[in-house]
């Protein structure tokens, strides 16, 4: 059985991707190896739905708070072997520059930055120890075109550019022991984070994609089950933009 971490997963893409790897179980008819087993992390599971079938055994519920960086380690203790990780959880609080409080600052850094680079230190080395197959191991980090172009918050927008980095150097750290690292960058996607943006920002993005319109949490969900499971080992350290629909920057 494949057990993956998404972060961020009540909601959003992050809720889109569990229930997407979910149904594959069921439409693909998967023996009990070839099972998929989803663990959830977030902060609030009052509106998540998913249980996987089988009395929650293929869905996982995690409660956790990222900004607790130190009890990362901790953690992942508990979880156990994990194959594939997606670093799906962020913030963004669309705040002007320079009214951006301290505090809401460090929690931004630390969600969108510290935590998926722990996770990745703390269970990608199990990764490489505990799997024969030349891919021993998958992390998908979610970036965003902001990381590419900017960003009205820019301390998100900064925090997206540095997944991007993270992600290609990681790639070269672990790429040759078997673990693949990439990246997704949606676009302007209806999730409840962008709910956050006034009309006229609204109608800048549309104006900017090709497609004329937000993407739904489905579309970026189907590049990262591609990444998580499909794509072949030679797409390493890559970002995959194409779910920005066609994003002019």
């Amino acid at each position: 059985m494949k057990r993956i971490l998404i972060t961020g997963a009540t909601r959003g893409i992050g809720y889109a991707t569990a229930k997407r790897l979910l149904a594959r179980n069921d439409e693909r008819q998967a023996t009990a190896a070839e099972k998929l087993h989803v663990l959830a992390l977030g902060r609030d599971f009052t509106r998540f739905d998913l249980d996987g079938g089988d009395a929650g055994v293929r869905c996982e519920r995690v409660p956790f708070d990222l900004r607790a960086i130190d009890d990362i380690a901790a953690l992942c203790q508990r979880l156990g072997p994990i194959d594939v990780l997606v670093n799906n959880a962020a913030m963004l609080t669309a705040q002007p520059f320079g009214q951006y409080s301290p505090k809401d600052r460090r929690d931004l850094i630390a969600t969108n930055i510290e935590a998926p680079a722990e996770l990745i230190r703390c269970l990608v080395p199990p990764m490489i120890a505990g799997n024969g197959d030349p891919v021993r191991g998958r992390v998908i980090n979610i970036a965003s075109v902001a990381g590419f172009g900017g960003h009205p918050d820019v301390w998100y927008g900064a925090s997206k550019g540095a997944i991007l980095n993270m992600t290609k150097s990681l790639a070269k750290l672990y790429g040759p022991q078997g673990v693949l690292i990439n990246a997704v960058a949606p676009g302007p996607t209806k999730t409840a984070m962008f709910d956050q943006l006034p009309q006229s920002r609204i109608d800048e993005f549309n104006r900017l994609v090709f497609a004329r319109r937000f993407a739904e949490p489905d579309e970026i969900a189907k590049v990262i089950e591609w990444l998580a499971l499909d794509a072949p080992e030679y797409v390493n350290g890559a970002c995959i933009d194409a779910a920005s629909g066609g994003y002019l920057r």
